[in-house]
Formats: C-alpha cells, sequence, structure tokens
C-alpha cells in the first residue's frame, strides 16, 4: 500500500506543473481509467503516465497557438502570396469552392472589376500584376463583409505602413547582397517638368531594388559628380557588396566610370547595353541613305497628329495608331517606320481617296508634301532599306 501511494504522489506531482485546465483534462481522463482498470491498475498506471508525458510534450505548441490572434483556420490556411504563385506557375488546379460557382456568378464579379477599371481611368494592364492577384485572394479568404481601406488610410497609415515593409524587404535584399555580390545600376530621365533625375537601382539573385531617385537638375553633370553619387550610394550598400556598375555609355558616364574603378579596385564599370544599341540604331539613322525617310516619317506623324479630322479618317483606314517618333529613344523612330509599312495600303488609299481631295489641307502646300511622300515610290524603297539593317538590332533592344 506504502508503494502504490509514493507512485500516485509522485504523478500528481507532475500534473500539478501544467496550468488548470490541463489539470481538468488529466482529472477527467483519470476517471475514466479509473472506471476501466482492474483491482492491480498497472496497464491503468502505465496508460495514464504515456498520456501526461504526450500532453507535457505537446504544451508548448498548444500555448503558442492560444497565444496567437490568428484563429486555428488562418493558420493552417495557404497564405495569398503561395495561391498566386502556384497559380502563375500553371501548376495550380480549381477548388472545390470555385467549381461550385456558376458563369453568371463569375461574370458578375468581372463585371463590378470592369466598372471599377473603367470608372478610375487604371491601365488595363494593371490586371496583370501579381499584387492585384494577391490582393483579390486575400479579400477572398477575409470573407464577406469585408471594408475596403478609405482615402485616408491609403494616404496615411497604410503608406507608413507600406514603406516599412520596404524597410524588411531591403533586408531580405541585403542578406543576398552580401552572401553574392550585386550590381548598382543608374538611370537617367527626365520628366515633364524638365527636371533631371537619376534612378540608382541594386540587382542581386534575390531580384532588383529600387534605392533611391535623386533630382540632378541644378548641378552639372560632369564625371566627377556623377562618380560622387554612385560613391556615395555604393557605401549605401556596402563597399564590400558591390562588385559591378552599369550606366549609360555617355562620356559623362565613361569618365564617372573609370573614376570609380580608380577609388574601388574592387568594382568594375560597364555600359548599359541597351543603350549601346540605342546608340547603333542611331548611327543608323545618321547614315544619308536613311536621313531622308525618317524625316519624312517624322514630317507624317506630325502632319495627321496636328489635325483632328485627318486623324479620324486614318485611325478609321489603318483600325489603329501610327507609332509617333520621339526625341529621347531612336528606336521609336524605328518603330514608327515598321508601323507605316504595315499600313502602307491604307495610307496610300488614304491620301487618295475622296475625303481627302475634299479637303481643305489637301490644297495646303504642308499637305500637298506629305501627299507626295506618301505616293513617293522611292521613299517606301528608303525605309524597307533602312528597316532590313536596323531589325535585327531592334529585336535584341
Amino acid at each position: 500500500m506504502g508503494t502504490y501511494l509514493e507512485q500516485n504522489r509522485r504523478i500528481k506531482g507532475v500534473v500539478d506543473v501544467d496550468d488548470v485546465q490541463e489539470v481538468v483534462e488529466v482529472s477527467s481522463v483519470e476517471a475514466n481509467i479509473a472506471s476501466k482498470r482492474p483491482s492491480s491498475g498497472t496497464a491503468a498506471k502505465q496508460n495514464k503516465k504515456a498520456f501526461i508525458t504526450n500532453m507535457q510534450g505537446k504544451k508548448k505548441s498548444v500555448v503558442s497557438a492560444a497565444n496567437s490572434s490568428k484563429p486555428i483556420v488562418a493558420m493552417l490556411r495557404r497564405t495569398p502570396e503561395d495561391l498566386v504563385d502556384e497559380r502563375r506557375s500553371g501548376c495550380s488546379q480549381s477548388t472545390m469552392e470555385s467549381s461550385t460557382k456558376t458563369l453568371e456568378e463569375r461574370q458578375y464579379v468581372n463585371m463590378q472589376w470592369a466598372l471599377f477599371f473603367y470608372e478610375c481611368g487604371i491601365q488595363f494592364n494593371a490586371a496583370s500584376s501579381r499584387q492585384f492577384e494577391v490582393a483579390i485572394e486575400a479579400s477572398c479568404q477575409y470573407g464577406s463583409g469585408y471594408k475596403p481601406p478609405s482615402a485616408h488610410e491609403l494616404r496615411e497609415k497604410l503608406l507608413n505602413d507600406c514603406v516599412k515593409e520596404t524597410g524588411l524587404l531591403r533586408r531580405q535584399h541585403e542578406a543576398a547582397w552580401k552572401k553574392y555580390g550585386c550590381t548598382l545600376m543608374s538611370d537617367g530621365w527626365s520628366d515633364k517638368r524638365g527636371r533631371h533625375l537619376i534612378n540608382f537601382l541594386v540587382n542581386s539573385p534575390e531580384g532588383t531594388f529600387f534605392l533611391e531617385l535623386v533630382d540632378a537638375s541644378s548641378v552639372c553633370h560632369d564625371g566627377d559628380m556623377i562618380a560622387d553619387l554612385l560613391e556615395k550610394r555604393i557605401l549605401d550598400v556596402g563597399k564590400e557588396n558591390v562588385v559591378q556598375v552599369i550606366t549609360d555609355n555617355g562620356a559623362n558616364y565613361k569618365k564617372a566610370g573609370h573614376l570609380l574603378m580608380e577609388r574601388m579596385p574592387t568594382l568594375y564599370w560597364s555600359p548599359c547595353a541597351c543603350h549601346c544599341l540605342d546608340l547603333m540604331l542611331e548611327d543608323i539613322g545618321k547614315l544619308k541613305e536613311f536621313k531622308k525617310p525618317i524625316a519624312g516619317a517624322r514630317r507624317v506623324t506630325t502632319f495627321i497628329y496636328r489635325h483632328g479630322r485627318l486623324l479620324s479618317l486614318m485611325r478609321k483606314a489603318t483600325g489603329g495608331d501610327l507609332v509617333r517618333p520621339a526625341a529621347t529613344r531612336f528606336a521609336t523612330a524605328i518603330l514608327t517606320l515598321r508601323s507605316l509599312v504595315k499600313n502602307k495600303a491604307a495610307l496610300r488609299s488614304l491620301f487618295t481617296s475622296e475625303e481627302w481631295v475634299g479637303n481643305k489641307l489637301a490644297k495646303t502646300q504642308v499637305g500637298l508634301n506629305v501627299q507626295k511622300i506618301i505616293l513617293s515610290t522611292e521613299w517606301w524603297s528608303a525605309i524597307e532599306d533602312c528597316l532590313r539593317a536596323s531589325t535585327p538590332l531592334l529585336r535584341v533592344l
């Protein structure tokens, strides 16, 4: 009897370390075991010890789940990011819930999203964004009754939260920078207000991370200034992490690249391949044989887009728009030539139609010059020669 009491006392001492809820559960199990065990109680005691040991092993996971603010279903459910990545990989299957929906129900939801895009003037390619799919999946997991954020929340609280998330994202990229090394890239451009801006980005196996935008409108863009800007960003990323710097192929950027390699022998500078290809296309356009057709293309497109009625007739004849050349990227001029050749028959038909003959623009000197260009066989042949010389580079670009 004394041995039996001593064993029971040790078992109760083990149970006392648990919280009140577990004691109640253990007590109920003890009562159940006591009602079924034989007089000797040996097998029942062993079962009870095994049960208590198992409960102690699961205690940490139970306590962590109890302290979590998420429900159990939310912790077991896959994240919207994982579901979207699986869907985009082509390995996902339709869920049981989605397969029970009718085409009318899906059409109704699609119409609501379409109306949202149309009313707010959102670009259609935004629907291809990964974050758009993640947002929809997160809303579906939340369930009916979800109240979207207000304009004030988007402007204040959520914006600040996203900035913090970006900081966390940078930590992930920084780990890759330290492990694999990275490339610092710069891209200069001008906005509608005439400001000269420079983007700084960092590329690594983790992806491309936008580092900073600098307004360089008030400084001289010589090699020393650009080298100082790049060096400051290199020190921000970590001198030991940056193995390469990529910039435009301009003379000032070339000088900046060589200065950086002298200051930091552990890295090397490379010109941007796209910018090099664009410069090659520009050199092709400077050839005497191609200057005339490119200038004629600018004259034709400028004349058409400057007059609304003629522009409407052109869109009706071609079924779309012509690519207009821009001074910033010479490749746009090549794209314009390709568009003109594609719509050659429609344009020649337009400038010989009754609508054009009856238009007062056909009587002006500028209109007559444009008509002469469109109907010139020599001009079209020169365009085709220019395309044959530049298309291989354009494909690479």
